[in-house]
């Protein structure tokens, strides 16, 4: 009695895990074709929201760097008014006499056109300039710098999609392994050779492998959804890609460092940035210099009157003038805005050496982090290439009895443990590199 409820038990759990892997199965393979890592980076840098921001804003600073911005170019504006008014008039003098003046009636117009155009402002807007030219610089390498990020996410993610998929492989694997041993232990519980807390345990072991399966399914899942965020494209998307994880280069340290101090996008950014602040030094020194502005107009005005001397006046014809104008004090405001701006720029200065300084330090860390990643490769490959060996062999000395549920339990383990490990040193392996390459701001597009 007790051995058939085991029986049943078991094959509702075989039947519900065969009716999850195999839809899971079934959704990739009604997918489209495999997707390379390179076409998803391409996909990638069309689609990802991200970028089209950064884009956008590209765009916006390149827009902005014009003469015109600047203030090199003079305003011209056309204005026009027409009034009129309408009174009735009521005068007493001192003779007693009153005149009253209906309706009295004025009509007037006015147009023109009016130049203004400044001569010389102490330089600002040749400072102009150069800040609307060195943020252009800024959203440009900015804009890179998120490419950069963007396109190593979308290579992380879809080699860790890899790895997960082969660990599926693995837990599948190590499924059957435990369906192989608890079929052998309800075989020898039958025949009196072995005893039914053997087959329970060996259940449990299957229950849990089974439980392992579907987690990581659904992590596969995850991964797939998060890609496709990457990717700016529906997140139920089903695909393949390609299972083979590339080798790595490694690099020398001293290069790397060498390297990011001329190639890092942050760093280019901060050095522009200190630029700016030198700008801002111009900017606030050109307060000190006198102002020369052009004006110019062309002007026609009308105005009628029913009665007096001059019933209709006209005036039409330019005119134009020059406004210099010279500051003597303003409270010392001037001498303030330059002493901060230097400052300013000093604290640049120190906010540069401090990312040097970080960055430094993150090369010698990633180049440890990779030399250690290739190192446990070679070794966790052997690890696991030696641990299938030893689950494969404990398996056919359990089915004759030559080892116990716990030894090869233990070896079933040590395999997961192995292939665990080994695709995780393939993927910070990986990573360093990828992020080695951000580093040094030279990302190699697979």
């Amino acid at each position: 009695m007790m051995r058939s409820k085991t029986k049943n038990r078991l094959q509702t759990i075989s039947i519900l895990l065969l009716f999850i892997t195999s839809s899971f199965s079934a959704s990739h393979a009604q997918s489209a074709d495999t997707l390379k890592i390179s076409d998803a980076i391409k996909i990638g840098l069309e689609n990802n929201f991200s970028l089209r921001i950064a884009r956008n804003e590209e765009l916006v600073a390149r827009n902005n760097n014009t003469l015109g911005a600047a203030g090199f170019f003079p305003k011209v504006d056309i204005s026009s008014s027409a009034s009129g008014s309408n009174y009735n008039i009521r005068q007493e003098l001192a003779t007693d006499e009153v005149n009253d003046t209906k309706n009295y009636q004025t009509t007037s117009v006015y147009g023109g056109v009016q130049l203004s155009w400044t001569l010389f402002d102490g330089f600002a807007m040749f400072a102009n300039r150069q800040r609307l030219s060195t943020l252009e610089g800024i959203n440009s390498i900015a804009y890179q710098l998120k490419v950069e990020d963007v396109v190593s996410d979308i290579i992380v993610n879809y080699y860790t999609l890899s790895a997960e998929k082969q660990l599926l492989d693995i837990y599948k694997e190590i499924l059957r392994l435990s369906a192989d041993r608890l079929n052998i232990a309800r075989e020898k519980a039958a025949i009196g050779t072995s005893y039914l807390l053997a087959v329970m345990q060996a259940e449990v072991d299957y229950r849990t492998d089974s439980t392992q399966v579907l987690r990581q399914i659904n992590r596969i899942k995850d991964l797939t959804i998060t890609l496709n965020k990457l990717l700016g494209r529906d997140p139920s998307i089903q695909f393949e890609i390609e299972s083979k994880i590339p080798e790595v280069k490694l690099y020398n340290q001293d290069s790397v460092i060498t390297m990011l101090k001329s190639n890092n996008k942050e760093l280019l950014i901060s050095r522009l940035n200190l630029r700016l602040k030198q700008i801002a030094i111009k900017e606030a020194q050109a307060s000190r210099y006198p102002r020369l502005t052009l004006s110019s107009a062309y002007n026609f005005s009308q105005s009628n009157t029913p009665d007096g001397s001059t019933t209709v006046s006209r005036n039409i014809g330019p005119s134009y003038g020059v406004t210099l104008g010279v500051p003597l004090f303003n409270g010392f405001n001037v001498n303030r805005n330059i002493t901060n701006a230097r400052i300013y720029m000093e604290n640049q200065e120190f906010n540069i050496q401090a990312l040097e300084n970080d960055l430094t330090a993150e090369a010698v860390r990633l180049t440890n982090n990779l030399m250690l990643a290739t190192n446990l490769v070679e070794i966790e490959k052997k690890s696991a290439l030696l641990a299938k060996q030893n689950s494969d062999i404990s398996i056919e000395k359990y089915r004759v009895g030559l080892i116990s549920d716990l030894e090869l339990r233990d070896a079933q383990i040590r395999y997961l443990n192995a292939e665990f490990r080994y695709q995780n040193a393939l993927i910070q392996a990986k990573s360093a590199e990828i992020a080695i390459q951000v580093l040094i701001g030279n990302l190699q597009m697979p």
